[in-house]
């Protein structure tokens, strides 16, 4: 793309109507991520990432401390600097998704807009994404998962950039993108072997075009490799792939079994995707193959971008949930756009304008719902169960923080929690972190007996035990040292009674 060319599509862009546009779209982005942003209690893994971050911006030594989980720290450094002006640790997590979202936008404007050239496509594909659940969902959670989409879009981005136009400068930005998505999450070496599908749109058969490709692919991968590479100053990095077995089957064996969980996790897509980009957007992702045939190349580019490793996970992920698919999402919204925007030229004005009042208004209601009343949206199983319902929704955390914070004015406290990580404790040290007066310990689950931490500290300090309901084993003897304070309820299930959290204070006689 030559310099020139490049001033003159800023130009474009930068007239006063695409500026108000640009700065409508951005306002209902952020509108859209920041009303109610703690409307959803903690969940397990934004609790476990949070709390890493506070660990890392207390003690810089640390700041491989992902790696012992064999996670990659990037979602969490990013964290660090919004715990800095945020005082609620939750916010802090949640805006590093919400500002990661925002890249994911821009980058669909870019996209988008380098793809069609069209103002109207730009701003339809905006659009979806700011209101199509499964993203808003996602953008409003501290989890890694926003930031790796956003590294997805961007490199399918400049992918598409180096294809068509051959230059250092790019593949140094690719080479970055994808080291970016490299120390983010294990899926982000898709996005080098994906490149090759962008070969799809190459119109030219001239060899030096091909070498020049080749050339920038591996100046980009060998960037990408060596901010990977960044990884290894940690103690261990070797984690990373002995961890990434606890969620897939290794190759050689998921091929022993090729339709389990292939055939059920593709079960659950196709639920996912219903759901989540609603009915209507899901119809015209499938027309998408028959829309505009000059755009023909990029739809299909996108759609292997996006199918090749929806398969390979559904074929060996043993862990399989709506939030491990989110990267696909953005470019399948473009592929939408492209379909949509291809109908517009079909049908007659008032039947499009019809269309767009369906699949806006399908949008609209699901969003507005997930705003305002989450716990009432239409969502998969899997995700209502894991927000709202099990031991991995932290009802009533931040309420007990604010109760011990009140308490530890005048008393030394020692907090027992079911668990060693996740939901208990993280969840409630994310909110008791610089509190002096409070330590909290975990006790493993389920609690069959007080442990002896415990009750060795009942002489000189406040003690207090925190236990899901479904994981209170203690005998009745013991359950009468127990005073109990507060339970807090989650979501009810299909069947059967809704699972709650304990909270108790311990005595070293019985109270009851």
């Amino acid at each position: 793309m030559a310099t020139s060319s490049i001033k003159t599509q800023l130009r474009q862009l930068l007239v006063p109507k695409t500026f108000l546009l640009l700065i409508f779209l951005f306002a209902l982005y952020f509108l859209t991520r920041l009303i109610n942003l703690d409307a959803i209690p903690v969940f397990a893994d934004e609790a476990i990432y949070i709390r890493w971050a506070q660990i890392m911006k207390n003690e810089p030594t640390l700041r491989f401390l992902p790696l012992s989980d064999g996670k990659q720290p990037l979602f969490m450094w990013l964290i660090i600097p919004f715990l800095k002006f945020v005082s609620d640790p939750v916010i802090a997590g949640r805006l590093t998704s919400v500002a990661a979202g925002f890249g994911t936008l821009v980058g669909l404007l870019a996209l988008v807009w380098y793809i069609t050239r069209s103002r109207f496509s730009a701003v339809l594909a905006a659009l979806l994404y700011i209101l199509t659940p499964y993203t808003l969902f996602f953008d409003r959670m501290a989890l890694a998962d926003s930031l790796l989409a956003m590294f997805s879009v961007w490199s399918a981005f400049f992918g598409i950039l180096l294809i068509n136009h051959p230059r250092l400068d790019l593949s140094l930005l690719l080479g970055f993108v994808l080291g970016g998505a490299f120390i983010t999450k294990s899926p982000g070496l898709f996005f080098i072997l994906l490149q090759p599908t962008l070969l799809l749109i190459v119109t030219t058969r001239r060899k030096t075009h091909f070498l020049k490709i080749l050339s920038g692919w591996f100046i980009a991968f060998l960037l990408g490799f060596a901010i990977y590479n960044i990884l290894r100053l940690g103690p261990n990095f070797h984690l990373i792939s002995s961890r990434n077995l606890d969620y897939i089957f290794p190759v050689s064996e998921a091929i022993t079994h090729p339709l389990n969980p292939l055939t059920g996790n593709l079960k659950a897509t196709f639920s996912w995707f219903t759901l989540l980009l609603t009915w209507p957007v899901f119809i015209l992702l499938l027309l998408s193959p028959f829309a505009n045939a000059k755009k023909s190349p990029y739809i299909f580019a996108l759609i292997f971008w996006s199918l090749l490793p929806l398969l390979a996970q559904a074929f060996v992920a043993k862990v399989y949930t709506p939030r491990y698919l989110l990267y696909i999402i953005p470019l399948l919204l473009v592929v939408t756009t492209i379909s949509l925007s291809d109908l517009s030229k079909r049908l007659k004005p008032r039947l499009f304008s019809i269309l767009l009042v369906v699949v806006f208004a399908f949008l609209g209601f699901s969003s507005f719902t997930l705003l305002t009343n989450p716990t009432q949206a239409r969502l998969p199983e899997r995700m209502r169960s894991g927000y709202f319902r099990e031991w991995t929704a932290g009802y009533g955390l931040k309420e007990i923080a604010a109760y011990l914070e009140q308490r530890s004015q005048s008393a030394t406290l020692v907090v027992g929690t079911e668990g060693y990580f996740g939901t208990l404790p993280d969840g409630l040290q994310i909110y008791t972190e610089g509190k002096p007066n409070i330590t909290v310990i975990g006790v493993g689950q389920p609690v069959t007996k007080l442990p002896e931490s415990l009750l060795n500290s009942l002489e000189e300090h406040e003690v207090y035990l925190l236990v899901n309901n479904t994981r209170n084993l203690l005998t009745p003897i013991e359950l009468t040292k127990l005073e109990p304070i507060a339970t807090y309820p989650r979501l009810p299930p299909l069947s059967g009674e809704a699972e709650y959290l304990e909270f108790f204070r311990l005595h070293p006689q019985p109270v009851r």
